[in-house]
């Protein structure tokens, strides 16, 4: 199994990793990687997501263990971790949150879903959508309401909590977002069995293929970025010497987030799958548990910068997880894949 899983995820960490090295060729300007970024958000991604729900078997519908066992394991989890950098590390609530979002919210949509189409099949694309939008609508949603109510002055913006900003942070997420509708688009299809012309189908194909490589190389891009922006910030903020409380922490800190994103997160959604649903599908359970794996998601970042002010630890979370992930993963699908 550990090589197997291995096998199928290495070529995937090596687009990441020829990702990072082409970002330093001058033929990658910096305008390259948010190009590419868009095409693979707007137009590569949706069309993956409706093709493999449009061609998906719904005749069992999607499984409602699947969904409340992810969704508890993932609300369980992360307020675990908050509670950890909390009162075990003793951060403020702003790196706390910060460590919250960088220890529980992965990189579903642009690793999770070639992740598990590699591992498990085509057979297991539909189950890769439905896991990414879980976790995407808990934290992307989530998170920006919580670090609004629980920091009204902190990120950028430095504004008050409303409804009216609390309805766009929804509204943003889900309404405005192309992974939400290619997903209703490919369910209406294939609920009401709406006939599909061949030559859009094929637009489709060609489209979704660009997918996989293209979010990993993104991904891969823009790794270089954020490890030169961790180490400026760092540089700004370095107060002490190598041996201070500070540095204790951070270096406590980032051993949180790699331990629990890439084992703590994956061994709940484990206990919580064989307690709580024994009876759901082990194509489910394995999806779950691969979605729960992954390394820190770049958007992550983005988030806690915005929303609390503090993305250094993130950022440094997402390096250091996704380095790791490529040995990690396959190990912990060897302990305890179905």
């Amino acid at each position: 199994m550990f090589l197997d899983v291995l096998f199928g995820v290495l070529p995937l960490f090596l687009v990441m990793l020829i990702g990072f090295c082409v970002s330093f060729a001058p033929r990658f300007p910096d305008g390259v990687e948010p190009a590419l970024n868009v095409f693979v958000f707007y137009v590569a991604l949706p069309a993956l997501l409706y093709k493999v729900v449009a061609q998906a078997d719904v005749s069992a519908g999607v499984p409602v263990d699947f969904i409340w066992v992810s969704t508890l394991a993932a609300l369980v989890f992360a307020l675990c971790c908050w509670a950890v950098f909390r009162y075990l590390v003793r951060v403020d609530r702003a790196r706390a949150l910060a460590g919250m979002l960088s220890t529980s919210f992965g990189n579903v949509s642009y690793l999770g879903i070639p992740v598990v189409l590699g591992v498990l099949g085509p057979q297991a694309g539909f189950a890769a959508g439905m896991g990414q939008l879980v976790h995407n609508v808990i934290f992307m949603v989530g998170f920006p309401i919580l670090a609004q109510l629980a920091l009204p002055a902190s990120g950028t913006s430095g504004q008050k909590p409303s409804a009216a900003r609390l309805a766009r942070t929804v509204r943003n997420a889900l309404v405005y977002s192309p992974v939400t509708w290619a997903m209703v688009l490919g369910g209406a299809v294939v609920i009401f069995a709406v006939p599909v012309p061949q030559p859009l189908n094929d637009t489709v194909d060609l489209l979704s293929a660009a997918a996989a490589p293209g979010a990993l190389f993104v991904i891969g891009m823009s790794l270089r970025r954020t490890i030169q922006r961790s180490n400026a910030r760092r540089a700004e903020r370095r107060t002490g010497a190598a041996g201070s409380a500070p540095a204790r922490a951070a270096k406590l800190s980032l051993g949180i987030m790699v331990v629990g994103k890439l084992v703590a997160f994956p061994l709940l959604t484990v206990l919580l799958l064989r307690v709580l649903a024994p009876d759901l599908d082990p194509l489910w359970v394995n999806a779950a548990v691969l979605m729960a794996a992954m390394p820190t998601s770049a958007t992550a970042y983005i988030m806690a910068q915005n929303d609390t002010g503090d993305g250094e630890p993130t950022a440094v979370a997402i390096v250091a997880t996704c380095v790791l992930a490529v040995l990690v993963v396959p190990l912990m699908a060897q302990l305890v894949l179905t």
